[in-house]
């Protein structure tokens, strides 16, 4: 008897701990397969408003359903308007959001009424706007033009998008297609290609950030963005891959869209990597609004040293329109590793691309310790200002400990297939493409026999670095580096395992043979616009 309910329970017991597994494999396929979807689409969504929360409202603001006085509260970060928490649900009902899609041949102006900036002035009579302490005159959230009621009469229906129209995608030029509803759990649209549009000199624009890196907030950033441009413009590629939103341009081959990089060079190396991976035709030209914290291209391009969440995006978007077009160049690195693995010998491979730099050693190391901090507390690493001070803790500890001391021993130099003999004592060796290092560290110099450096002549730059030490005294202009050459092609042969970074991302590597090498040429958007 015993025996009998002995085996109904652990019959009991199997059940039912198969039927939890089997629920608990179902749902992880589900979200994966959710998350897959995710990635790989761009959704649209006319009709659910962007709300993120403003603390503290710097202008006098008044509520869009009730007209009450607001002193904290909710804005659409697409279409402007401003609501009470307890408005949010009436709101959804009378305010359609900035439209993303339409069948319209015409676009006519899609308006909002008050809240106007307080040098807000009439396109038509060319007199002060929204100076009542109501909610009075309108801006169009797509040409950005404002009018007195009075005025708005003299105002043609259609919008032309006003003076950004070059980089805006218009509603009628995206097409979208029906999304999987069983999946996403509610009836939506996916975006499935662009069309052409009669705008003269259309150049599209793409604004890509990660509001997960960095501590610069990226994600207001990008809400900035769609207060001018289509939210289908704005990409956040912490939710959707790059290379599914670069396909767009595949869809226009001969258009020559413009992609706004809100982040650092780490960042922005991805995105020249997907673009090379994923485009055909006119490759898109890259422009930068440097949120990291070296932000050594960016600088070099003139687009400055660093921003952060109150940055103009308007004076940004100006600057884009009349950027010029350069070449910069691209590097293959590819990283072949041997080791043995129980007494068998394997073989591994890396392959990367590099735009600024790629070094092995004291320098690689410092950022390797940062970026292993941060991924254990990012919370402490929330402005440009402390994540150098971090970098400076870490340079000044492996003063002290020299943990890559005598590299020129376990490392051998080969440049244009020759090598390099007589190393002094170093701690690091830097290729370098570009003429900013270390967070705008003009390292390479000019002089009288020190060979030019372009970011567009096929060649690397190669110097050594003495110690952490040096690293401090080369960013204040106390020292030189320890200029090594000029090279088309470099190869490293690692004798033991170092730390190593390609465009700011650092790793570890044990013995192996990096071969760095010319790969292609990005377009990049260099600022000429420069006050």
């Amino acid at each position: 008897m015993r025996v009998q309910v002995l085996t109904e329970n652990i019959w009991s017991i199997t059940l039912f701990c198969s039927f939890v597994t089997g629920f608990i494999i179902i749902a992880s396929c589900v979200t994966k397969r959710r998350r897959r979807y995710f990635r790989h689409h761009r959704l649209v969504d006319d009709v659910h408003h962007l709300w993120p929360f403003d603390e503290y409202l710097i202008q006098p603001t008044l509520c869009n359903v009730c007209s009450s006085t607001l002193l904290t509260g909710f804005q659409c970060s697409s279409c402007g308007i401003y609501l009470h928490e307890r408005c949010i649900r009436p709101a959804r009902r009378l305010f359609h959001c900035k439209h993303m899609t339409s069948e319209q041949e015409q676009i006519q102006h899609q308006w909002t009424r008050g809240n106007l900036p307080l040098d807000s002035e009439c396109i038509i009579c060319r007199r002060s706007c929204g100076a009542e302490p109501r909610l009075c005159d309108y801006r169009c959230i797509w040409c950005q033009r404002i009018v007195h009621d009075s005025c708005m009469r003299a105002l043609p229906i259609e919008c032309d998008f006003g003076e950004y129209r070059r980089l805006i995608i218009p509603p009628n030029a995206v097409v979208s297609r029906t999304g999987n509803k069983k999946l996403v759990g509610y009836a939506h649209s996916v975006v499935e290609r662009i069309l052409p549009c009669g705008i003269d000199d259309w150049c599209p624009l793409l604004v890509i950030g990660n509001r997960k890196s960095g501590g610069a907030n990226t994600d207001l950033v990008l809400n900035s963005f769609r207060t001018y441009l289509n939210s289908v413009q704005v990409i956040d590629i912490s939710t959707i891959s790059p290379s599914s939103i670069l396909e767009w341009c595949n869809s226009l081959p001969d258009i020559g869209f413009y992609i706004l990089v809100c982040g650092g060079d780490g960042t922005v190396n991805w995105i020249l990597e997907s673009i090379e991976n994923t485009t055909s035709g006119i490759k898109p030209a890259v422009g930068i609004l440097p949120m990291g914290t070296g932000n050594d291209l960016a600088r070099i391009l003139q687009w400055g040293y660093g921003e952060d969440s109150a940055v103009d995006v308007s004076t940004y978007l100006k600057k884009l329109m009349t950027a010029k077009v350069v070449a910069l160049d691209r590097w293959s690195v590819d990283i072949c590793a041997n080791a043995r693995h129980f007494g068998v010998a394997t073989a591994s491979a890396r392959h990367m691309r590099m735009s600024n730099y790629f070094s092995v050693g004291c320098d690689a190391l410092v950022t390797l310790n940062f970026h292993r901090r941060r991924d254990k507390i990012p919370e402490f690493f929330a402005s440009r200002f402390v994540n150098k001070l971090h970098y400076f803790h870490y340079g000044t500890v492996d003063t002290f400990l020299k943990e890559c001391k005598d590299l020129q021993n376990n490392v051998i130099l080969e440049m244009d297939g020759r090598i390099v003999e007589n190393l002094p004592a170093l701690e690091g060796i830097c290729i370098l493409n570009i003429p900013s290092w270390g967070a705008g560290v003009r390292v390479w110099g000019a002089g009288e026999n020190i060979p030019v450096q372009q970011i567009d002549d096929g060649f690397v730059e190669v110097f050594g670095i003495y110690s952490s030490f040096h690293i401090a005294q080369m960013q204040v202009g106390l020292a030189d580096p320890f200029r090594i050459g000029q090279a088309r092609r470099v190869k490293l042969t690692l004798k033991r395992r170092f730390p190593c970074q390609c465009d700011g991302e650092p790793f570890e590597e044990g013995p192996c043979v990096v071969d760095i090498e010319h790969f292609s040429q990005a377009r990049m958007l260099m600022n000429i616009d420069i006050k």
